[in-house]
């Protein structure tokens, strides 16, 4: 790189944020003699993105100066390095300038720009995942061989990784910087691109492509070099069939390997050498590796690993337990059969180990796993619960719950593994073993919290003993008449504190809930529990927030959760000491109906004793514009902090057990998932 130049201040008039400069992201454009084209594609790329990184990769046609004309920023390359080596020129230089993600495009012009909010709304979704702009090339008119070529592509990387991405030669992608640059990809020309998918997916970062449009025109300019070029290519993905073959690592892990169904190589390589993870596949491995040698015919052993290969098992277990219970029974005048249950023993804790620490598999489509509302358990768990409280008192149902937590604790990895990183949160590093049981007492607190609560509801609040501060603001605001909006929390025990509510107050509530149950539970606690408060469905749809005024304007309090967003209109705002997202929603319904806004929370300082908390109104009086956005960050400001302080004092009483952090936004970034500014207007 021969030196760095700044573009041209293009002067725009003041106007709403670039949905590049919200996302952290910038635009990166290697050029090689295309001076006809690149100016535009800078600046189309420049309605969308800030900062527009160039490498004019030694053109002799004038393009660096064309590309800095429109505004680019443009570093230079003495002489022709390849695409490759000036991506990694660009990563290096948009990672130093602060960067999260980088938005790639040709210089050649048949990449639209006007899609780079098309693709970054889906890199959003998944910030850890490289996402790919899928082209149609034969309905642009491309070459027959130019699809061809991009189906063997595709082929060859679901065959060497498991990932079917529908064009992997696209160079029209999001990269997440910090992470693109740990693979360690090298390569200097056309074969980089395949390069950095196949570490990726090695890696454990996920793959993910969206449709975009293309151009072909029949001047296009492409520096690719058919047989040379694709020669390249083909040696990459046969080097890495062949180190597929060896029982060695792939290269670094970032992130859990997913879940990828088929059987490409990189699926069988998996199942064969690896095989399955838990205390059930590492004991049948185990059993497989150590009964040959217990029979006294050593050279049964290979056929011990075989079969841990087919079953998936895994062969490289099997040998491990193999030449184990061979190093320990030769040591000492232990019993063969001694030695085997003790190999046997060893690998059942591993498999809990692995079970309880270890990455897990997960869906490949680069999301984690997200709250969908739903219940864990069926009909039949719900029944136990209510039959448990029906007749019993509150020790002998809180005993019972202990061995039942214990069981969702290994079998509901999704919630074990949310649970871990919030505590990880609050509570600061922790040994593995130590946070298995952190989470399982958080665990077991929810289930404390289910048995309260679900005998409230059969044997009424009488049973418990509730505390309120700031009541008095909730009955004031009702007895207004305009309605009141309650934020509340997954914190504590809601739904059994509000009973704190004077009767003329609780006769008002509405309840705003996620109807996530499957249908036959929802009618099984309708009969079950009897009368409960008013519940109106959460929805996504337009017109919901119809039905929502008409409550307030009746006068009614409408409770939201606070800490759990349904819609695309959030803020984000720190919490723990990272940015995540919370809706605003609810502050734009009391804006519209005059109604006010009021904190509460609840949590358990003691067996059946818990505290209700309402905090003074907060009314919407601005109005809309900037305005009010800044208004309503103060008022989600307010509720965050007070909803972090009960969240550190009472730890296990958070119970949102999912990654609450993922989809971060920069900081200070009030954007949607497409990109875009927070609308002002509307409820």
């Amino acid at each position: 790189m021969a030196g760095e130049k700044g573009g041209v201040d293009v002067v725009r008039e003041a106007k709403a944020p670039l949905c590049c400069d919200l996302a952290g992201a910038c635009v990166v454009i290697p050029v090689f003699n295309h001076g006809g084209t690149v100016g535009a594609v800078v600046a189309a790329a420049r309605e969308h993105a800030s900062t527009v990184l160039v490498v004019d990769d030694g053109s002799t046609d004038g393009s660096g100066d064309a590309a800095e004309r429109a505004g680019g920023i443009v570093l230079r390359h003495g002489k022709n390095r390849g695409k490759g080596a000036a991506l990694q020129t660009l990563f290096a230089e948009a990672e130093r300038r602060g960067f999260r993600l980088a938005v790639s495009l040709d210089a050649d012009g048949q990449h639209q720009p006007s899609d780079i909010p098309k693709l970054l709304a889906v890199a959003l979704e998944a910030p850890d995942a490289i996402t790919i702009g899928a082209r149609d090339q034969l309905a642009a008119g491309a070459p027959a061989r130019n699809d061809f070529g991009r189906r063997a592509s595709n082929w060859w990387l679901w065959f060497e990784t498991g990932e079917d991405i529908p064009d992997s030669q696209s160079g029209f992608r999001v990269y997440p910087l910090a992470l693109t640059r740990k693979l360690g990809a090298w390569r200097s020309r056309y074969d980089f691109e395949m390069e950095v998918l196949l570490k990726a997916a090695w890696a454990g970062l996920a793959l993910r492509a969206t449709p975009i449009s293309v151009l072909y025109p029949k001047d296009r300019i492409t520096h690719l070099i058919p047989y040379w070029d694709l020669t390249r290519i083909t040696f990459v993905n046969v080097l890495a069939c062949f180190r597929m073959l060896l029982p060695l690592p792939l290269g670094r892990r970032l992130r859990p390997l997913p879940h990828l169904p088929g059987r490409s190589l990189f699926a069988v390589r998996t199942w064969f050498e690896l095989g399955g993870t838990g205390p059930g596949w590492r004991v049948l491995a185990a059993a497989l590796g150590v009964l040959p040698a217990l029979s006294g015919h050593p050279k049964l052993g290979p056929l011990g690993w075989l079969l841990a290969a087919v079953t998936g098992a895994g062969a490289v277990p099997a040998a491990l337990a193999t030449f184990g219970f061979r190093a320990w029974h030769a040591q000492g005048p232990f019993a063969g059969s001694a030695v085997a249950a003790g190999v046997i023993t060893i690998a059942f804790a591993l498999g809990l180990f692995e079970l309880a620490t270890l990455p897990r598999r997960e869906p490949s489509k680069g999301r984690a796993a997200k709250w969908t509302g739903r219940s864990r358990g069926g009909v039949f768990g719900h029944w136990f619960m209510v039959q448990l409280t029906r007749g019993g008192a509150l020790k002998p149902a809180y005993l019972i719950v202990y061995p039942v937590t214990l069981y969702f604790l290994f079998a509901a990895p999704a919630a074990r593994r949310g649970s871990a990183a919030f505590l990880a949160r609050v509570k600061g590093p922790a040994s593995p073993l130590k946070r298995l049981f952190q989470s399982y007492q958080h665990l077991l607190s929810f289930a404390r919290m289910m048995v309260d609560r679900s005998l409230m509801w059969n044997r009424g609040a009488s049973q418990f003993h509730c505390v309120g501060d700031g009541l008095h603001h909730i009955e004031a605001a009702a007895a207004d008449g305009k309605g009141v909006v309650l934020l509340t929390a997954h914190l504590g025990n809601w739904a059994l504190a509000s009973q704190a509510l004077a009767t003329n107050v609780a006769e008002k509530l509405t309840v705003v809930a996620f109807q996530g149950e499957d249908a036959q539970i929802a009618r099984y606690l309708d009969r079950a529990q009897g009368p409960r408060p008013k519940t109106v469905a959460a929805s996504t749809e337009p017109l919901a927030g119809l039905e929502l005024l008409r409550e307030l304007r009746a006068g009614r309090l409408l409770a939201f959760q606070g800490d759990r967003v349904l819609q695309e209109n959030f803020i984000s705002v720190p919490f723990l000491g990272r940015e995540a997202r919370f809706p605003v929603g609810p502050y734009r319904l009391a804006a519209a109906s005059g109604s006010p806004v009021i904190a509460t929370f609840s949590v358990q300082v003691g067996p059946a004793d818990y505290r209700f908390v309402a905090l003074p109104p907060m009314r919407v009086t601005e109005p809309r514009g900037p305005a009010r956005d800044a208004q309503v960050r103060r008022f989600v400001e307010t509720y965050v902090a007070e909803l972090e302080r009960l969240a550190r004092a009472y730890p296990y009483q958070w119970f949102n057990f999912y990654d609450f952090w993922e989809g971060e936004r920069p900081r200070g970034g009030a954007v949607n998932p497409a990109g875009a500014a927070v609308e002002s207007d509307g409820a």
